[in-house]
């Protein structure tokens, strides 16, 4: 899943889709279960630090948390999409760039995939929350954000 797919499907279908393909994706739920086993196989330390970490931390109904790796690592919260953007395909970067609504003034995007129609390369990138399309011109060395034609519809 990419970093816009993300985005369009939503939180709930997105984390949903993104918990199939990975292990560290898990529900309140089954860390619940995970602490009960804990207790019943006196491993108290375990289940008291995750206790502890799940009292202590915000509420979510997911949570990042790796089973395999040390058992006493914390539980995150995953409580919307932002928190899921490490989960998803791509290398996204920030950068400066020149912005229509801006008449060409510069400000930071995040560009989150490169694309190809026919001869020409662009990128998918957002710019204060809105994702819209960009070039890259290699004479400036400068990206082009068009947020205002090149506006991609969630």
């Amino acid at each position: 899943m990419t970093i816009l797919e993300l985005y369009q499907k939503g939180f709930n279908a997105a984390v949903e889709e993104l918990a199939e393909q990975h292990d560290d994706i898990t529900t309140y739920e089954t860390l619940k279960e995970f602490i009960k086993s804990k207790i019943d196989a006196d491993n108290l330390i375990v289940a008291t630090h995750l206790t502890d970490a799940l009292n202590t931390c915000e509420y979510a109904e997911y949570y990042r948390y790796d089973y395999c790796m040390g058992t006493l690592e914390t539980p995150t919260p995953l409580k919307d999409e932002s928190d899921l953007e490490d989960f998803c395909d791509g290398k996204m970067f920030t950068v400066d760039a020149h912005i229509n609504s801006l008449g060409g003034k510069m400000d930071e995007i995040t560009v989150f995939e490169e694309r190809q129609n026919g001869n020409q390369k662009y990128y998918i990138v957002r710019y204060k929350d809105v994702f819209c399309t960009a070039i890259f011109n290699g004479f400036t060395c400068s990206y082009y954000a068009d947020d205002v034609y090149g506006r991609i519809e969630q």
